[in-house]
């Protein structure tokens, strides 16, 4: 029998690309997010269509119930949704930083928490959880956005712990610039920086984030990487993906704090 997925936040980026690379070997694939007008040429690749946002329990609620009255046992969660919001401490207005949370952190454990007992009553699953190199160092301007996957991280470590127990296993997937349009929904996110800000020095580099993305990996890179984290009998924790994940990984451990703040500072002030 093939094996069955969720995905949220797919009309777009590493989500969809995620969905059609599941879907092309034969798995059957549930893309969901809040716009589904973008999701609608899925169909034509075999790929079920549902409206969910992370944000409205019911939305979960109904999704997971069309899984299962298309009698399809959910093998795999994707928790994919998540934006970022740009913008120095000083500069972003407390509420846009809650919004950031609801999304990035609550939205995906609530997800989560509604897919636990399915997984239990069916003896296993997988979550697969997308966080970012962000997740591991923080950067001028991204402080909000790397505190929700800093939070994911964490809670997918006490989610690993915690559902072993249960053959339920949990991966997490650290992606460095990625060429999507993730860099222009942040830079509409951060649209409220002006040139008068006391951090413009920072903002020239973070509103070409569209700019960066393309010298990194792609989506597919992404997938390929949560394809592993879906089927190796023996997953990987984290998935790095991306050169740059990879060397950042390594210069936070190995660099002094004092050394690193300087290459951070000197990098995100410069012209672009």
């Amino acid at each position: 029998m093939n094996k069955t997925i969720l995905i949220t936040g797919a009309t777009a980026g590493i989500g969809k690309e995620t969905a059609v690379y599941f879907a092309k070997r034969g798995w059957n694939v549930y893309a969901t997010g809040r716009n589904i007008d973008r999701i609608q040429d899925l169909k034509e690749k075999n790929i079920h269509v549902l409206y969910l946002d992370v944000k409205d329990v019911a939305s979960i609620d109904t999704a997971l119930a069309q899984i299962d009255k298309n009698s399809h046992k959910l093998d795999v969660l994707v928790n994919n949704a998540g934006y970022a919001q740009f913008g120095s401490i000083e500069d972003v207005p407390v509420e846009k930083a809650r919004q950031q949370f609801e999304t990035n952190v609550f939205g995906l454990t609530e997800t989560t928490r509604k897919v636990i007992p399915l997984m239990r009553e069916n003896g296993q699953g997988r979550i697969i959880n997308v966080a970012s190199i962000a997740g591991k160092v923080s950067m001028p301007g991204g402080a909000w956005y790397a505190a929700t996957k800093f939070a994911v991280e964490a809670i997918s470590d006490s989610l690993r712990w915690e559902l072993k127990q249960f053959n339920i296993k949990v991966s997490i997937i650290e992606p460095g610039p990625i060429s999507s349009n993730f860099g222009n929904t942040a830079n509409q996110k951060a649209e409220f920086i002006n040139k008068d800000s006391h951090y413009k020095s920072f903002y020239n580099l973070i509103l070409n984030f569209g700019n960066l993305s393309k010298i990194g990996g792609t989506t597919e890179d992404v997938a390929k990487a949560i394809w592993k984290a879906a089927n190796k009998k023996q997953p990987k924790i984290r998935y790095k993906v991306t050169f740059a994940a990879k060397a950042l990984a390594v210069l936070i451990n190995i660099l002094p704090t004092k050394l690193m703040d300087y290459f951070v500072i000197k990098y995100f002030s410069r012209e672009t």
